[in-house]
């Protein structure tokens, strides 16, 4: 098992941080800067579909580029001052777009913001609709929640949902028990409430014992966009008797696994991406790899950690 299994892990993390930004670029993607600080990266196929719309929408050129000392790449119009302003004409541009059905992942409009700032801690410079991030190439944050208990013995088990056949995005792949995005005017804390709420029923009695434990980032892309993105894990300790119970419709079942049934379903191919890594997370803080049986243990912790706050130039 240990060896595919690694080969498993491998070829998932190569492709959930795939993007290089350079390299993007070579290919054809621009940066996209607002307030002259780049915030994301925007697709070739993508700029056609946003470079008439000139009052939001600006394109410097390595020709043009010393006006105003703007870097190459796509900027918000400098007319857009504030957060009201600059979220009201994006948010309208993709509403257009949506409606003329331009671009198929804005079928899955989700009324739901996330916030743009380059990285966690500055102050936001707008909020864009989730269906967009990727069609900008924004960082995007969420939480995820390791549910765990322990049998009788001592022996460690992990609950993992399977998606709903109905979602917008990774249908019926195995899941976290708890995960969902950061949108704006939530607290870190208070998403993760919400979310083992919605999705497991869990009370509040026994989201006393959350911890949390860190962070996993990476850099993927798919026929939607590019996705950098930034998940804080949290780590949940359930009584034995715990049966999740979804309440949202997001999750069409939940299995409780011990940690070799968990590898056997991460190598398998039908685990949704980020919520492998966040499980491989896992195991590797709670000592279920050993690295002097498995040799890839560094590049696996390198790979669920990319610096995504340093790639679009932020020190």
């Amino acid at each position: 098992m240990d060896g595919s299994f690694s080969q498993a892990v491998i070829k998932l993390l190569k492709r959930l941080n795939g993007v290089n930004v350079e390299d993007a670029i070579k290919n054809g993607c621009q940066p996209f800067f607002v307030d002259k600080k780049q915030v994301g990266l925007i697709r070739g196929d993508v700029w056609p579909h946003l470079k008439p719309f000139t009052n939001t929408f600006h394109q410097v050129t390595s020709e043009n580029a010393t006006k105003d000392e703007l870097k190459p790449g796509v900027h918000l119009h400098s007319d857009l001052q504030t957060y009201e302003d600059r979220s009201k004409a994006v948010n309208e541009v993709f509403e257009k777009l949506r409606e003329k059905d331009a671009i198929p992942c804005l079928r899955g409009w989700r009324h739901e913001n996330y916030f743009v700032s380059q990285k966690y801690a500055d102050k936001p410079l707008l909020e864009v609709e989730r269906a967009c991030t990727g069609l900008l190439g924004i960082i995007g944050y969420g939480v995820h929640i390791n549910g765990y208990t322990k049998d009788k013995n001592g022996q460690m088990m992990m609950w993992v949902g399977r998606r709903s056949k109905t979602k917008p995005t990774f249908p019926d792949m195995y899941d976290n028990m708890c995960a969902g995005g950061l949108p704006v005017g939530i607290s870190i804390k208070d998403c993760v409430v919400k979310e083992c709420q919605e999705e497991a029923s869990v009370s509040d009695k026994v989201l006393e014992k959350l911890q949390f434990k860190g962070t996993v980032s990476y850099f993927y892309e798919d026929e939607r966009g590019l996705f950098p993105e930034s998940q804080f894990v949290f780590d949940l300790e359930l009584p034995e008797d715990f049966n999740p119970v979804n309440a949202d419709g997001e999750v069409g079942s939940f299995e409780k696994v011990t940690l070799e049934e968990l590898k056997i379903k991460m190598a398998g191919g039908n685990f949704k991406p980020n919520c492998a890594a966040v499980c491989l997370d896992f195991l590797l803080r709670h000592g279920q790899i050993d690295p002097d049986k498995d040799p890839n243990v560094s590049f696996y912790v390198e790979q669920m950690h990319a610096p995504l706050q340093t790639y679009y130039g932020a020190k």
